[in-house]
């Protein structure tokens, strides 16, 4: 199983602040940030990186959790 590397992003665009990578494995992107939030996933075009970022926030206040493949 594929190893993610996790970590949360908040607070508004011109300073957004971001918690230490943390490591999960998981079968896919979804569900490493599923074992985080219930958000909607979004990922990259080619799946190596997604977010899972809260629908009740905007471009400007993002409060959110991103992974991306580990290594």
């Amino acid at each position: 199983m594929p190893t993610y590397k996790i970590r949360y992003v908040h607070g508004p665009n011109s300073g957004l602040k971001v918690t230490d990578w943390e490591e999960v494995v998981a079968d896919s992107l979804a569900a490493a940030l599923a074992s985080k939030s219930p958000w909607p996933v979004q990922e990259n075009l080619v799946a190596t990186s997604a977010w899972a970022k809260n629908p009740g926030t905007s471009l400007y206040h993002v409060e959110a959790w991103e992974a991306e493949l580990a290594g």
